[in-house]
């Protein structure tokens, strides 16, 4: 279900900044379901005390577009976003663009809506220009390789990396999609 309209009531769309707030709650109750067994109890706990940060974050970056966002919306609730842009690895080359984060209300998984929001952001990197996207994803993190692959990304398992995040290691590996030209 890549087409919008196969979603009943869902916009894609560009936030505002009065969507900041949304966007951090959202982000968290998605962490905090998603990585659940993955990351510690504590970890996601903590998450609760980041929201104002996240949203004068978020906040900043809508009012300035100092990062490309869409937002997913089904009657009114924002249910997904992402984030994507230029690649910020060290091996990248120009036109290689990169995910940074898409992410559902738990209560949105399953429905089409993560795909729909990806073939938005696929669509915006394509006409900017981009020829490779990739994303990084949690190791253990299945219902996420699971997207990805079904979208046509690979693993770059030599990519493997740990990022240190508030005391805890994050194991990501890199996935990897070339945007053909006529996809």
């Amino acid at each position: 279900m890549n087409d919008p309209s196969q979603v009943p009531g869902l916009l894609i769309r560009a936030p505002v900044p009065d969507d900041a707030q949304a966007i951090a709650m959202l982000h968290i109750r998605s962490w905090q379901a998603t990585y659940r067994g993955l990351l510690s109890d504590g970890y996601l706990s903590a998450l609760d005390g980041s929201v104002e940060r996240r949203v004068a974050f978020l906040s900043k970056a809508i009012e300035e577009q100092s990062l490309a966002i869409r937002v997913a919306e089904v009657e009114g609730l924002i249910v997904g976003w992402s984030s994507f842009g230029p690649s910020r690895g060290e091996d990248a080359c120009a036109g290689d663009g990169e995910l940074m984060a898409i992410y559902l209300d738990p209560h949105a998984w399953g429905r089409g809506i993560g795909s729909a929001l990806w073939s938005a952001v696929r669509q915006w990197l394509v006409d900017e220009g981009y020829h490779r996207v990739s994303a990084w994803v949690l190791d253990g993190n299945q219902r996420a390789s699971r997207f990805y692959q079904k979208s046509g990304f690979m693993p770059q398992a030599a990519s493997q990396r740990v990022v240190e995040e508030n005391g805890e290691g994050l194991p990501l590996t890199r996935y990897s999609l070339l945007l053909g030209a006529g996809e």
